[in-house]
């Protein structure tokens, strides 16, 4: 039997910002794992960008470098309906990564593997 291409993601809505330069536009987390996460976003950096994404977390500021694998562009007005947004694979963090894995782990306790 194959394998999986990617580990499971689990479900988990957190409010943060992306860019290319500078954190500036807006977006949800729709589902995290320890390598990467998926941004709900009208605004999408295009395929093997590096974004920048910043988390505000009540345990302090998470923040890295991740490469966008892959992106689906929709209307902010259809948002709430159809999964539109990009897929982020971290390259690297900036600071907060402690905290980012201790929320992984959380919800990998809660959800299972």
């Amino acid at each position: 039997m194959a394998e999986s291409r990617f580990k499971k993601r689990h479900r988990k809505r957190i409010s943060l910002n992306f860019g290319i330069s500078k954190a500036e536009k807006f977006g949800f987390t729709d589902d995290i794992n320890h390598h990467g996460l998926f941004v709900r976003s009208s605004v999408c950096a295009k395929p093997g960008a590096t974004i920048k994404v910043e988390i505000k977390h009540e345990s302090g500021l998470i923040a890295f470098l991740g490469e966008v694998r892959w992106a689906k562009k929709v209307p902010a007005n259809i948002l709430h309906k159809l999964k539109g947004g990009m897929g982020v694979q971290i390259i690297s963090f900036l600071s907060g990564e402690e905290i980012y894995h201790a929320l992984c782990d959380e919800l990998v306790e809660k959800w299972g593997e």
